[in-house]
């Protein structure tokens, strides 16, 4: 069995060149990773890393091994914040009304990101000069369904 530690373990020091900055790096002792390696390279019945007194470097079932490590690793964290933000995703309408200079200067490349943090949600910037009256011309309004936290 595979254990998310070891493959942790294994992906740090292929980056960091050196068993004792990945350990530095995880804040585990430098036995404890190299008894994850350990553990790594006998269930995988191959040396994956080719260690001296003060780096490590691939070995070539280490180089064919990374990529399906570093994917593994990336398909386990896609699924954690699949789950960490299924209980907080925002679907709907949002309107937001902002004077230009703010809402060109500052608000247009922040919700740039919002937006693409947030896909289902559609995002309208209003950006004015003039003054409005927010209790005529609400700019959002919640009770009519505009934004939804899902």
């Amino acid at each position: 069995m595979i254990r998310f530690e070891d493959l942790t373990v294994f992906i740090r020091t292929a980056e960091a060149g050196s068993l004792s900055a990945a350990a530095r790096a995880l804040e585990c002792s430098p036995a404890v990773a190299s008894a994850a390696l350990a553990r790594l390279e006998q269930a995988l019945g191959q040396r994956l890393l080719v260690r001296s007194t003060r780096s490590a470097r691939l070995s070539p079932a280490g180089e064919r091994y990374l990529p399906y490590a570093l994917e593994a690793m990336r398909a386990i964290e896609e699924g954690r914040m699949s789950l960490a933000g299924s209980g907080s995703k925002l679907v709907g309408h949002l309107r937001i009304g902002a004077p230009s200079d703010l809402g060109r200067n500052l608000l247009r490349e922040w919700l740039d990101e919002f937006q693409a943090g947030h896909p289902a949600l559609e995002l309208r910037l209003q950006v004015s000069d003039r003054l409005s009256d927010l209790f005529r011309e609400p700019v959002d309004d919640l009770d009519a369904g505009q934004v939804a936290l899902v």
